[in-house]
This record gives C-alpha cells, sequence and structure tokens, in this order.
C-alpha cells in the first residue's frame, strides 16, 4: 500500500473507532471488574449504556458496556452478571440465542497498547441454564504461520459485535477478526470472505464485519463495505452495496439488521463509508435484496424491533415509529416518566425489544443512561435508572453520573446519594483551581447539575470537582465536562 492509502486507512480507521463509541459505546467503552470486591448495586440494573435487548417470554437479558443484565420480574429486580460469572473479560459486546436454552455472549474491554486506548476482544461465552453456569472460549485469532490469508493474530481491536446462528453453526461478526463460523460450539472458528478474496481485515473494508442476521435460514452480512447474504449457510453469496445496484442502500457502512416476520423485510442501518455520495438511513429490502426502499435519511439507527406492521427504530435522534409498515414515521425524542419524576435525558436510544408476556405488551428501550419501558406504546414510561459504581458506597459516599458529561446532550449530570432518609445534603461544584462553580439544589433527594455556574454560564470542558456533604460527612468526587 501507498503511505496516501495507509493514511487514509488511518483516518478510516478512527472515523470507525469514533462511530463505535457513538453506538454505546457504542460499543466502544468496556469496563472490566476483574476484583473480587467489585460489586454492583444488588438486585440494581448496571451499566447505564444498555447496548442490546434480547426478550425470551419473561425473561429480559439487557448487555452493557459493564456487565450482563437479567430480569424475571418486568424489571423490579435484576441478576447482574460479570466477568467473573460469564469468565469473558469485559463487558457484553454482543448477545444472542442459539436455541432456546442457549444464550452466547460477546465481550470487549479496554486496554492501553503503547500508550494508545484501544478497544479488544474478551471472547465469547455461553449458557444452558440461564446463567447459572458457563463455557468460555477466547476471542478467534489466527496462528501467524498461516500464509493463505492475512492472519488475525491479536484481540486488540478484535471484537465481536454479532452473533447469529444457522442450524447448528454459530456466526461472529468481528471487526478485525472478520467474518467467522464455528461448527463445534466455539472449540474452532474458521474465516470467511464474502468476495472470494483472501481475508484481509486491513486491506479490505469488506472484510471488516460488524453486524449479522439469520432470515428464515438465509445470512445476512453487513460490513464497512456492503451487504452480503447467502442461501446456503456461506457456501455461496451475493453482494449489495451503494454502488452497485440501481435502488441500492444509502451508505455501505451496515451496522445494525432486523427482521420484520409478518411481510418478509430486512431492515439494515446503512451509514456513510467512503463514498461522497453515500448518507445515514435505514435501508429496506422485501425482496431478498434485489432491491432496497430508503427511510428515515439522515439517522443514526442502531436496532430494530418489530409488532407487526410497526416498526420501531432505535437511533441517535430519537425513538421513531410506523404503524404501516415503514410508510410514515412519528418521533419520541426524549423519554420521560411523570409519575416519579424521573427522566432519561439525551434522545441517543441504542436498542429497543417488544414483549409479550401473560396478555400484556411491552416496549422495551435501552439508552446511555438506562432502561424505560411502557405499556402504552410511549405516552407513558417507567423509568429503570442503571447504576455505574464499582461497588456500593459505604454510607454517606455520593458518585455522579455520567463522567464525562456533555451538557448539550446529556442535560444534567445526577449525583447518586446512597442513603435511604438523609436529613441534610449539601453538594457544591469547585473547578480545577477549587473556585466554587455551583451550589447544588436539592430536589427530593435527586440532585443534578446542568452543567452552568451560578451565574447560568455553561462551565468550560475539563476536569471539576464535587464535596458533598451528607448528614455531617463529607465525602469528594470528579466530574469530566466534555463540550
Amino acid at each position: 500500500m501507498t503511505r496516501k492509502h495507509y493514511i487514509f486507512l488511518f483516518l478510516f480507521l478512527a472515523v470507525v473507532f469514533s462511530f463505535v463509541q457513538a453506538q454505546g459505546i457504542l460499543k466502544q467503552s468496556f469496563r472490566f471488574y476483574g476484583e473480587a470486591d467489585d460489586k454492583p448495586f444488588e438486585g440494581e440494573l448496571h451499566g447505564y449504556g444498555i447496548v442490546d435487548l434480547l426478550v425470551r417470554d419473561s425473561v429480559i437479558w439487557a448487555a452493557s458496556g459493564y456487565a450482563l443484565n437479567k430480569t424475571m420480574d418486568d424489571g423490579t429486580r435484576w441478576q447482574v452478571f460479570r466477568s467473573e460469572d460469564y469468565i469473558g473479560k469485559g463487558g457484553v459486546s454482543a448477545l444472542g440465542y442459539m436455541d432456546d436454552s442457549t444464550l452466547w455472549i460477546a465481550t470487549a474491554y479496554d486496554t492501553t497498547v503503547r500508550g494508545d486506548n484501544l478497544t479488544a476482544g474478551g471472547g465469547l461465552s455461553f449458557t444452558r441454564d440461564g446463567g447459572k453456569t458457563w463455557t468460555h472460549f477466547k476471542q478467534p485469532v489466527d496462528p501467524r504461520e498461516v500464509t493463505d490469508y492475512s492472519p488475525t493474530t491479536t484481540n486488540i481491536q478484535n471484537i465481536t459485535y454479532d452473533i447469529a446462528f444457522v442450524d447448528s453453526t454459530i456466526w461472529i461478526a468481528s471487526f478485525g477478526g472478520g467474518l467467522r463460523r464455528s461448527a463445534d460450539m466455539g472449540q474452532t472458528w474458521q474465516v470467511v470472505t464474502t468476495d472470494g478474496i483472501p481475508f484481509s481485515s486491513l486491506q479490505y473494508l469488506n472484510h471488516r464485519a460488524f453486524s449479522l442476521l439469520n432470515e428464515n435460514g438465509n445470512l445476512w452480512v453487513g460490513t464497512a463495505h456492503g451487504i452480503s447474504r447467502s442461501e446456503n449457510n456461506g457456501q455461496s453469496w451475493q453482494r449489495f452495496t451503494a454502488q452497485n445496484q440501481e435502488q441500492a442502500i444509502s451508505g455501505n457502512f451496515v451496522v445494525a439488521f432486523g427482521y420484520q416476520e409478518n411481510n418478509g423485510t430486512v431492515w439494515a442501518a446503512t451509514i456513510e463509508a467512503t463514498d461522497t455520495s453515500e448518507f445515514r438511513a435505514v435501508s429496506k429490502t422485501s425482496n431478498g435484496g434485489q432491491t432496497w426502499q430508503v427511510v428515515l435519511k439522515g439517522i443514526f439507527a442502531h436496532n430494530f424491533a418489530f409488532d407487526g406492521p410497526r416498526v420501531y427504530v432505535a437511533a441517535d435522534e430519537g425513538l421513531f415509529i410506523s404503524e404501516d409498515d415503514g410508510q410514515n414515521w412519528y418521533e419520541i425524542p426524549r423519554v420521560r416518566s411523570a409519575a416519579r419524576g424521573e427522566e432519561l435525558f439525551g434522545q441517543k436510544y441504542y436498542s429497543v425489544a417488544v414483549q409479550y408476556w401473560q396478555g400484556i405488551r411491552r416496549l422495551w428501550l435501552g439508552t446511555s443512561r438506562g432502561l424505560a419501558v411502557t405499556e402504552d406504546n410511549g405516552n407513558s414510561w417507567q423509568i429503570i435508572p442503571a447504576y455505574v459504581s464499582g461497588k456500593r458506597p459505604p454510607q454517606g459516599k455520593v458518585y455522579a453520573y455520567p463522567s464525562p458529561f456533555t451538557p448539550r446532550e446529556d442535560i444534567y449530570c445526577r449525583f447518586q446519594v446512597d442513603v435511604t432518609r438523609a436529613q441534610k445534603i449539601d453538594i457544591k461544584v469547585y473547578d480545577f483551581a477549587m473556585n466554587l462553580v455551583r451550589d447544588i439544589p436539592i430536589d427530593d433527594y435527586k440532585p443534578k447539575w446542568d452543567g452552568r455556574s451560578d451565574s447560568g454560564a455553561t462551565v468550560a470542558s475539563g476536569v471539576y470537582f464535587f464535596r458533598a456533604e451528607v448528614d455531617g460527612e463529607v465525602s469528594w468526587g470528579k466530574i469530566v465536562i466534555v463540550n
């Protein structure tokens, strides 16, 4: 490759990972809990970036960059699985049911290599008993002596972002590791390309896999250069790009799929890649990819859910709903719960799922700040806040989240006070020079900061400190502001 190509590749990778981070992550930041005393709040939803949701009857699985959460009582109480439970290092980057009882997950974690902060694949794990026991496999890599293609010999930037199953074959989309399959329950893996070219994730954008879908036995693969479809479990492929069809997808960066069973429509989140004519939108096909219809132009979609002709799209710009198979749309930009005075601030929604159980239909929505659930299609919501502290703070301690905090997107930084009935709470925010910036008003023991000083001006980016006094006990914390 020429120097120009290397520069382009570096810039493209920067775009790729900034994009992935926007997904929750999306799924770029993964916290590793490796110490035995790192305990989340017992019974609470853990890890506020809910990047994926999986529904099976009464069971809800919620994946975050911190842990895997499970509830069987409509979100009242959560069971939290961490790295020491599912064995894979880090938070959950992908999950899916192989059959009625076998749940697979992939994990990832943040690491530092020669001073650079990078993400690494933590491997794959499965459970057949609802999480009581797990079987784990390391992130698939290639031997260095491979010569018939360019081997991926490290788990650095080799992260599994999606999992799909065709009969007994397990398929994974692993960015640097490409598209791989296993026919022996994860013990061995084979690298697969959909264009007939020997594998090289460094050289070919189509070899960087991000999303997967099993549609009635047909496998769909989304990459950084279009969509591939196989009707025979990977023996042969059809390729669809923004350039090779008249009625084409909007962009070649394909980050998510969804399948609408009532009319056989495949939906794809299609983002611009390298061609200036590409744009972000949602692309859908009802004829196996022969033609595509583009809807919701300009939105950054992350996930889909369906209820007959009703379509839900979770996106950076809000929750989009169609009652007529995607012909017309309306938007729910911000979720609020008036009943409990709680709010899910910010418009970025990462995951969505429909649940039918005991005659009740629920819509679940995952965000960067927790979960929301509605039984009336969004007219009213119940907010399920998530916690991010590594272990339960001692009595009287306080922590602030999110941090980093972006006022224009997150609206508020919240202060979590781990007391049941505090008589007196006082919180003050200081800048790096320890000048008083804001005296935080206390409202029903749910203190929050909008990123403004006492004079009303939005503060500059940087590190700020807070002093919290709860019933005479003082603790300090840090907040990072990113504008």
